[in-house]
């Protein structure tokens, strides 16, 4: 315990010594700033194409996995509707998990050794689709799956007189 009249333990730094730490402090401190801002650039700018193998799909993501592309060939229009959703959820995910990778390598770098990245890069819609995906709880690609909202845009249109 110390009182007004005790001596500190250990070393007692002298101003100039104080001085030198401080600079050195901010120096290490506006390192890491700059390599945080370098991250997020590059993080903002990550971009992930994926092609299917088995039809004419390619998709670009975002380095959270937003999909930003896609692209249908020709011989998308000869597949059924619900393979062709399949295979375009499925390109995503690939695309999506390629840059999960991607962020996290980017983060790897920049952040404290044991930071758990894994989490930090992991886009939890993924996850929870794939866990209920896992489980049997995933949503139907059939056309009498509830979508159709009464208040939708998406309705029919009636048109008067015309027809």
């Amino acid at each position: 315990m110390r009182t007004a009249h005790s001596r500190p333990s250990g070393p007692v730094l002298g101003a100039e010594e104080a001085h030198a730490g401080v600079q050195q402090r901010r120096a290490e401190l506006g390192g890491r700033v700059e390599a945080a801002e370098r991250v997020r650039e590059q993080l903002a700018q990550l971009r992930v194409s994926e092609r299917s193998e088995r039809v004419a799909i390619e998709v670009v993501v975002s380095g959270r996995g937003t999909l930003l592309g896609l692209t249908l060939g020709e011989s998308t229009s000869r597949v059924a509707p619900q393979d062709l959703a399949a295979e375009i959820l499925a390109t995503v995910h690939r695309a999506s998990d390629r840059a999960s990778e991607q962020v996290a390598q980017l983060l790897e770098s920049a952040l404290p050794a044991g930071t758990d990245i894994t989490e930090l890069a992991a886009d939890p819609a993924l996850a929870e689709d794939r866990r209920a995906r896992a489980v049997g709880h995933h949503r139907s690609t059939e056309p009498d799956d509830d979508l159709s909202e009464p208040e939708s845009w998406l309705r029919p249109v009636q048109v008067r007189g015309g027809r």
